[in-house]
């Protein structure tokens, strides 16, 4: 493979734009030119900077990836950032090559979606775009297409916090000691719900898992928030997804 692939990220989430940048500093393949919080201003600079590779969230307010894909007049390897599982044969549809999974777990994994769509699309036939898959108006109500977010395997919902904390502590051994290191005041209740949204357990799994009602976990998680200087609407789990 080619030592280096420019590449442009777009996503309306401020925070994975970070992380994004901090890991394709330590990848193979990939030289990350710019990051665009704005669809709108992202399409405009591809045309522009012409990049090998775009990374594309698929939800955003401007535009959605569907619609950004069919605006470009450049055409860049398209590789899809989500939270959620899109089928192959939409994404392929759409013009995609490859589906990068949400949170990003490190340089390694945005190596291997490179490898993946690149090989995918040096041997590609020629194929009709469908019409482009749009979200409803104000991005509250996902089609049937999108499904909820994976999960780490190894974990039940309901599973109780001993069982828990011993496989978690297996595939995270530096989380709670890197994270208690960069915010000394988060309380031993706060720590075990960022263990809890690290793997995408669901807010009202998190009530039952603590037997707390589920207002006493969404201010503490506001709390969580603030203490790690994060703003409210952010996304606590893109996050916590550069503590391992």
């Amino acid at each position: 493979m080619k030592k280096k692939y420019t590449a442009v990220y777009i996503d309306d989430d401020k925070i994975l734009l970070t992380v994004m940048a901090a890991y394709a500093q330590h990848t193979k393949y990939v030289d990350l030119l710019e990051c665009y919080l704005n669809p709108i201003e992202g399409i405009m600079a591809i045309d522009d900077i012409k990049p090998d590779i775009l990374f594309l969230d698929v939800q955003m307010k401007e535009a959605d990836a569907f619609a950004t894909i069919d605006a470009l007049e450049h055409d860049p390897i398209i590789i899809i950032v989500s939270s959620h599982w899109e089928t192959e044969d939409d994404l392929i549809a759409a013009g995609a090559s490859c589906f990068l999974s949400k949170p990003l777990k490190g340089p390694d994994q945005i190596d291997e979606a490179v490898e993946k769509a690149i090989a995918y699309n040096a041997n590609k036939r020629t194929i009709v775009k469908k019409p482009g898959i749009k979200l409803n108006s104000n991005q509250e109500i996902l089609p049937e297409l999108y499904r909820e977010k994976p999960k780490e395997q190894q974990f039940a919902e309901s599973e109780s916090w001993a069982s828990f904390i011993v496989k978690f502590d297996q595939m995270h051994p530096s989380f709670f000691e890197n994270l208690k290191g960069d915010f000394k005041n988060l309380t031993p209740t706060q720590l075990r719900i960022c263990a809890y949204a690290k793997i995408g357990i669901t807010l009202i799994n998190i009530s039952n898992n603590m037997d707390q009602k589920l207002e006493s976990i969404e201010s503490n998680i506001s709390d969580i928030k603030e203490k790690l200087h994060i703003e409210p609407e952010d996304d606590l789990r893109d996050f916590l997804s550069i503590y391992n």
